[in-house]
């Protein structure tokens, strides 16, 4: 009402001001009052007009950044399906590395087992060696003694592989973890998708 009341009193001056500037001085009292009541109404309705104008382009440019429950929830149901096959690749991710670590535990376990057979023959051949020097039987020492150096060639062989096969283990069990905490990453951030969608579906 303030605002509408200024508007009056500055169109009533303006209006007496125009009036006098357009130099129309030889008309009579009634038909300056015509005149006056003419241009007042004009002005009033020209700025009735931008207000107009300028309220409904706040309105629209308000109700465009908004974004209605409907589209939010579109939106994030998207977000949602993306996460959900992010969260899936992780997961195959996840079971190749446990097959490989699975294939790596079997390797050292059978390194393993092939290092303790080699020793054992080693050992053996120890054995007939050391026979063989105390009964005098050099050539059957010597023969010994060749076969031992052969298993423990074998056995530092096996031992090498073995320590391949444990870093392989490492390297797999890192993946692994790797793609567990991104996996698990992603199912944080999609249940915080799936708590923003619900909450906008509640207003619709």
């Amino acid at each position: 009402m303030r605002i509408c009341s200024r508007f009056s009193t500055y169109f009533s001056l303006f209006s007496v001001h125009l009036i006098q500037l357009t130099g129309v001085v030889h008309i009579d009292t009634h038909q300056r009052v015509v005149l006056f009541i003419t241009i007042q109404r004009k002005l009033k309705m020209k700025t009735t007009s931008i207000l107009l104008a300028g309220l409904l382009s706040l309105a629209g440019a308000s109700a465009f950044a908004q974004t209605s429950p409907v589209d939010q929830v579109r939106q994030d149901n998207g977000q949602i399906r993306q996460e959900n096959r992010e969260i899936r690749r992780d997961d195959r991710a996840i079971r190749r590395d446990n097959a490989d670590i699975g294939q790596d535990k079997q390797a050292i376990a059978k390194e393993k087992q092939q290092i303790n057979s080699e020793r054992a023959e080693r050992n053996a051949d120890q054995r007939r060696e050391d026979r063989d020097v105390k009964n005098g039987n050099f050539a059957g020492a010597q023969k010994m003694d060749a076969a031992r150096r052969q298993e423990q060639a074998e056995i530092n062989a096996d031992k090498k592989a073995l320590n391949g096969e444990r870093k392989d283990l490492a390297h797999d069990r890192h993946e692994r973890n790797k793609d567990v905490a991104a996996r698990n990453d992603e199912r944080r951030e999609r249940n915080a998708e799936v708590g923003k969608r619900n909450k906008a579906a509640r207003h619709i």
